[in-house]
């Protein structure tokens, strides 16, 4: 996509569309998700950092994966494959972490409002995307997506 320097490209189409607030994370409601995924392509490296720590403290907590975690991740990919995305390694680093919690527990039946199934369903579908990241440009882009194309590659036929 070709952007004028400066512009963000229009993301996250159908974001509003998901009724967040039917779902939970790590302290209740997950209403607050869009609000974070649109403050981590925010200009203000402040904005971004505070949303990238609520994103690990609350939609990804301890290295739960929460049915809002699943339905944020179409738009952390998004995020991290756009060039003009500020921030690129640390959107990656979080999907690898996201992606890696999921396929490692995705096989273990688990009470509650955890999704790890449906997690690992969307990253094994997204395997050579962490491939593409592998070789990106940005230095940082590829040092973060290491992890997660290798176990991407390894286990996306997996059931």
């Amino acid at each position: 996509m070709s952007v004028r320097p400066g512009m963000m490209p229009r993301m996250f189409t159908g974001l509003h569309d998901i009724d967040w607030s039917s779902m939970g994370h790590a302290y209740g409601s997950a209403e607050e998700v869009p609000d974070l995924l649109l403050a981590l392509r925010s200009s203000d490296a402040k904005e971004r950092r505070e949303a990238l720590s609520r994103f690990y403290g609350a939609v990804h907590h301890q290295g739960d994966v929460y049915p809002c975690t699943v339905a944020s991740l179409p738009f952390l990919f998004e995020l991290a494959a756009e060039a003009v995305t500020p921030d690129r390694a640390d959107i990656v680093e979080l999907l690898v972490s996201i992606g890696s919690a999921a396929v490692e527990r995705c096989d273990v039946e688990y009470v509650g409002s955890v999704d790890f199934s449906g997690a690992a369903v969307v990253v094994r579908s997204r395997a050579e995307t962490f491939i593409r990241f592998a070789c990106d440009p940005d230095v940082r882009v590829r040092r973060a997506a290491i992890p997660g194309s290798v176990r991407s590659s390894t286990t996306a036929t997996r059931p």
